[in-house]
């Protein structure tokens, strides 16, 4: 099952009829706001009261639930999650899609970003929580690669928030690039593609995006192009590392060209 082949019908076999028409009133009340779309996400608030946060999960095509009410708590599936799923249903568009949300923001300013960065640290704690975040070392970000990996293997870690994880941890390659440190961002963006690929070889299936696979090569590729003081060797092993992969040597990814110039400037 995928988010948009949920129909009324599934939803009605999901809860009582009179949870159904009293998630039916909230959405025509307008009651589910923020909602979010991710490929394996949705997410709102559900207003009744108080504001509960509510998000449905697809996994191995099964939903799950999650929900602070009472109700939820309980065992039965609410009439809050059921509003989100029919919210949903009704009008997909109003969803905020992650996608289109990274599109969106690569089109702004630095200074425009700024500003909606201190917005967000103003209305929403979790982001001063991200904000506070202490710099980590090249070992410990490593590390932390490390830990999602086993975390997937465990299978105790959706797809889904994983990559949300590798996506902080790109963003700290990025900050380390930022300040000159541009051998470790190299480092931590191979590490990450290596990883990724590893996994996916492993259990046999595509877990990730297109999307952050590619940006993490381009990323890649690109600080090896900007390191005036690349150590080449060390690269040239990475380079015979990626293409031990499947996904290169099926030509997901082409390294033929960095690979001549390095030889080039050897």
């Amino acid at each position: 099952m995928r988010f948009d082949e949920l129909h009324s019908h599934t939803l009605e076999r999901l809860g009582t009829p009179e949870a159904n028409a009293r998630a039916q009133e909230l959405v025509r009340d307008r009651q589910v706001l923020y909602p979010y779309h991710s490929p394996e996400r949705l997410h709102a608030v559900v207003m009744e009261e108080e504001p509960f946060p509510v998000e449905v999960r697809l996994r191995d095509e099964q939903l799950s639930f999650e929900c602070q009410c009472p109700t939820f708590a309980a065992g039965e599936n609410c009439h809050h999650i059921l509003a989100l799923l029919h919210a949903w249903v009704q009008q997909p568009q109003k969803f905020l899609h992650q996608a289109d949300l990274r599109e969106r923001l690569k089109k702004y300013s630095k200074k425009d970003l700024v500003d909606i960065i201190l917005e967000l640290a103003a209305k929403v704690p979790e982001t001063r929580a991200v904000l506070k975040e202490e710099e980590l070392e090249l070992e410990e970000i490593l590390e932390s690669v490390d830990a999602v990996v086993e975390e997937v293997l465990e299978d105790s870690l959706e797809i889904s928030e994983a990559e949300e994880r590798f996506r902080r941890t790109q963003a700290q390659a990025d900050r380390l690039a930022q300040s000159g440190r541009l051998s470790e961002a190299r480092s931590i963006y191979f590490y990450l593609l290596d990883n990724i690929l590893a996994l996916e070889e492993r259990l046999g299936q595509a877990l990730f995006s297109p999307d952050l696979k590619g940006e993490l090569f381009e990323e890649y590729v690109q600080f090896i192009h900007e390191d005036r003081q690349l150590e080449k060797e060390l690269v040239q092993q990475e380079l015979e590392q990626l293409e031990s992969r499947a996904a290169i040597s099926q030509g997901e990814f082409d390294l033929r060209e960095i690979k001549q110039e390095l030889l080039g400037a050897a």
